[in-house]
């Protein structure tokens, strides 16, 4: 097997070899994730409301409308009847958690959108 090296010397650096049968073997296969890589891509999101609470583990780079839709359909209710909250500010499902600074572990709250009228106004 040969080893793989690099010369610091000022003239120039050498690199050692890789098999040929071992980027064959290696050829389609996906290189796994170290442990810095994935706790920096990979994050995990809790969405809750009322009477569900689903933790989500999402890349940092996912629009958060795909979290919303699966926790609709998780907790058997309409998406478009719901509104999700990051501290009490309503968030937009364009955004993924990259744009929003979030955290490892952050919760969204799930809120039933109560539309409706109002009073006229009183003279």
């Amino acid at each position: 097997m040969d080893i793989m090296f690099e010369s610091s010397s000022s003239e120039g650096a050498q690199l050692g070899k890789r098999p040929a049968s071992t980027a064959l073997e290696n050829e389609g296969k996906k290189r796994a994730l170290g442990p810095m890589e994935e706790s920096h891509d990979i994050m995990t999101i809790k969405v809750k409301s009322q009477v569900k609470e689903v933790h989500f583990s999402v890349k940092r780079n996912t629009k958060l409308q795909k979290i919303f839709k699966m926790f609709c359909d998780k907790a058997q209710v309409e998406y478009r009847s719901m509104r999700f909250l990051i501290d009490g500010a309503r968030v937009s499902p364009t955004a993924t958690p990259e744009e929003l600074n979030m955290r490892d572990g952050d919760e969204v709250e799930a809120m039933i959108y109560a539309g409706g009228g109002g009073n006229a106004a009183i003279v």
